[in-house]
């Protein structure tokens, strides 16, 4: 299922069914007037006045992000999953008293903007996230509460007035300085005493990746895997091109289109600003968690995230995780699976070597003859 999320650690276990180095985030409670059309970059200029204590985070030019490319867990419960068998977590009073679960649509007010809240979508430790209407356009949306925590961590982009929490501000950056097909787009936000709101895009009709492939038996051909992993890839190489690592990519955090399979990148809740320094703790979903952590503590962003598409990869066209006999045959380069191409197991080896220099490039997964087998069918 997918992760509309406001996990920072998933739970590990399967269930059916997102360039600065040291910038400071601060604590502060304001409300943000913030506001973009669904067809706008979401991002606009204006005067920073970032306060003393946050720095600002420069939004990085992505005009050549796509140059290189060809155009184009544990399994946790869902936030945007409508039938996944979630334990209901309560929230902060605050945010629950707004939307009530009793089936009936509420109206919400979201910077002067009207909406109605309709079914919930998922729920998690922090937030919940519900199907939307903006009133206005009559357009689909996902609305997301998520509660704050007492160490909730905001940061200044520049061009922009007011400071953005963590989560809001990774989405924002993660799009550059115009809008990238393959990540969700935020429309609007708010930011309130205790909780902060999220208006994003609602594809219809979409599902998680996780639901998609369990509605094929478990697993997809190679054909729709590349699209998919096209588009996982773009994504991720994004991201980070833009200065964010996502942390989290993984089935429940991808949501397809069932009719035109376009594929986007979800939930920004367990990522953080790219940095050259490794990170020496983890979040996200353990079964994507990369070896180097376990053995030394450390990771870097570029080469996790390699690991993670790795993974995902496999997952899609194997149905379950890579045993641990498997990942030393992926190690050694000797790994095959019967109705996989050479070139499929190939990448799945490039991807997941154990040791990450190793790895494949971020930047060169597209580049694989994998991605030139015109002869793979959807």
């Amino acid at each position: 299922m997918s992760d509309w999320s406001i996990d920072k650690i998933k739970t590990p276990t399967r269930t059916t069914s997102d360039w600065s180095t040291d910038a400071t985030r601060t604590p502060v409670h304001k409300v943000s007037v913030w506001s973009i059309d669904v067809n706008q970059p979401p991002l606009h200029s204006s005067t920073s006045d970032c306060f003393n204590n946050a720095t600002e985070i420069p939004v990085p030019d992505a005009s050549e992000g796509s140059a290189n490319f060809p155009q184009t867990s544990q399994h946790t419960t869902s936030d945007w999953s409508i039938n996944g068998g979630q334990t209901p977590v309560c929230t902060q009073a605050s945010v629950s008293k707004q939307i009530e679960n009793n089936g009936k649509m509420t109206s919400q007010v979201i910077n002067s903007c009207h909406y109605l809240i309709d079914d919930m979508l998922g729920e998690g430790s922090f937030g919940t996230v519900y199907k939307g209407r903006r009133l206005h356009d009559d357009l689909k949306v996902a609305v997301k509460f998520v509660t704050k925590t007492e160490d909730v961590e905001y940061i200044c982009i520049s061009g922009h007035s007011e400071p953005f929490p963590l989560e809001v501000a990774l989405l924002i950056l993660a799009h550059g300085v115009s809008s990238v097909p393959e990540i969700i787009q935020l429309l609007d936000w708010q930011d309130q005493e205790d909780h902060y709101i999220m208006v994003l895009e609602y594809p219809s009709p979409c599902e998680d990746l996780y639901a998609f492939t369990e509605s094929y038996g478990g697993s997809i051909s190679e054909g729709l895997a590349r699209v998919v992993m096209q588009q996982a890839t773009q994504a991720a190489y994004m991201c980070c091109r833009n200065g964010v690592l996502h942390r989290d990519i993984k089935l429940e955090n991808l949501l397809i289109n069932k009719e035109t399979h376009k594929v986007k990148l979800i939930d920004f809740g367990c990522g953080d600003l790219l940095k050259k320094l490794p990170y020496d703790t983890f979040a996200g979903t353990l079964e994507y968690c990369p070896p180097e952590f376990e053995e030394t503590g450390e990771y870097n962003g570029k080469p996790a995230t390699v690991w993670s598409l790795g993974i995902l990869l496999f997952v899609l066209v194997c149905e379950d995780f890579p045993n641990p006999q498997e990942l030393h045959m992926i190690n050694e380069n000797n790994f095959s699976k019967a109705g996989l191409s050479d070139e499929c197991c190939q990448l799945i080896s490039c991807c997941l070597q154990q040791k990450p220099e190793q790895r494949i490039q971020l930047k060169e997964i597209l580049l694989h003859e994998w991605f030139k087998d015109t002869n793979l069918e959807n």
